[in-house]
């Protein structure tokens, strides 16, 4: 729930009991509230649900190429609401070599301007019967004695198989045409076409305008497309945000994106334009990336620039071989201590020596004393 619609919630509880509303009015504002977030959850869990769709079909067509997988990602960016990107696979689609009808198939998940781009505008799909269903309802009618209500249904069975792109089944009910009325002229004049050579170029001209939410939506996919190491996804994603907003914190995953890739310049240009923490820590990942590919130099680059934004960030100051602060001045003080210890040792051992000669010369003395005395 929205800040404002938390608000209103709140304001008509305060107003009941202010006795200003009744009620029914408090619990028209709480059914209110409770539709917006089941609108809001019903939302999310359809994005989650396209976005996974769409990773896993791009995957497994990486994978193996399967028109199929096509199919489910146009699906869900349809849901999503990029009409763009559901043009773009389209085309591809068609060029791949896959047909109308497999594209009309998914047209119930498809916006109306672009089902009208896929069939013609004189040719309507019927619901209720599809192209096998007019051809035996034709064989039939044939077969009771209604040759005109019999060539409705077999031209009707022509024109669907031709619009799904089923070359052979068109060809057979168009041999089948001629065989049974040889002397119609519009049937003479029936070819099967291909239709998507028609329908290309309206595909390709088409423009729409991309969801009202397309940066969060585009955040979410890129995430998810990088999470599955499908990086030109994630990359495309993640560059169409910032060019809507170049201030996006999907800067940050770009810059993590480049460098796993490799591209260590173009990762190092954009972690510049980074703030912050997220910033160093940036620059400090693409240092270990460019000291572990062997350009030592360009990383102590980095290390220094890293560290005039911040010079006791991690460990860039012993990398740079430049000695704390803190570590000096115990260095400085342990060798003044040093110092001060080899000084005290020389005045003691000074001391001691002065001792020494000190009494030898009293025992000369004591000696010659002594030899005094014998003498007398």
């Amino acid at each position: 729930m929205s800040l404002c619609e938390n608000n209103f919630l709140v304001w008509g509880v305060i107003l009941c009991l202010q006795n200003t509303v009744t009620l029914d009015f408090l619990s028209q504002v709480a059914y209110f509230s409770k539709k917006v977030i089941l609108e809001e959850i019903g939302g999310f869990l359809l994005d989650e649900k396209s976005v996974n769709l769409i990773v896993k079909a791009v995957k497994d067509f990486k994978e193996n190429q399967n028109l199929q997988e096509l199919l489910k990602i146009i699906t869900g960016y349809s849901q999503l609401g990029f009409y763009g990107e559901v043009r773009n696979r389209m085309v591809e689609f068609l060029e791949k070599g896959g047909n109308l009808g497999d594209l009309l198939s998914i047209s119930g998940n498809l916006p109306a301007e672009i089902v009208n781009i896929l069939t013609p505008g004189e040719f309507e799909v019927d619901e209720e019967f599809d192209a096998d269903s007019f051809l035996e309802m034709g064989e039939l009618l044939w077969e009771i004695g209604s040759p005109e209500e019999a060539k409705d249904n077999y031209i009707k069975a022509f024109e669907y198989y031709s619009m799904f792109g089923n070359k052979e089944a068109a060809q057979q009910v168009l041999n089948t045409l001629k065989e049974n009325y040889p002397k119609d002229a519009n049937i003479k004049s029936l070819i099967y076409e291909e239709k998507h050579e028609d329908v290309l170029p309206k595909l390709k001209a088409f423009t729409t305008k991309p969801p009202k939410d397309e940066i969060d939506l585009r955040y979410v996919l890129g995430k998810a497309f990088h999470e599955e190491d499908l990086f030109a996804e994630a990359e495309s994603n993640y560059r169409r945000i910032l060019e809507l907003d170049n201030s996006h914190n999907s800067k940050r995953l770009l810059v993590a994106l480049l460098r796993e890739q490799g591209s260590l310049g173009d990762a190092l240009s954009l972690a510049r334009q980074l703030h912050g923490l997220d910033k160093l820590e940036e620059l400090y990942s693409i240092y270990e990336s460019l000291r572990e590919s062997g350009k030592a130099k360009i990383g102590k680059d980095v290390l220094k620039e890293i560290y005039e934004l911040d010079p006791n960030f991690k460990d860039v100051k012993e990398l740079l071989g430049i000695l704390p602060e803190e570590k000096a001045k115990e260095e400085e003080k342990k060798e003044g201590e040093e110092e001060k210890a080899e000084s005290k040792a020389e005045e003691v051992s000074g001391e001691a020596v002065k001792a020494t000669k000190g009494g030898e010369t009293a025992d000369k003395e004591e000696h010659f004393e002594e030899q005094k005395i014998v003498f007398l």
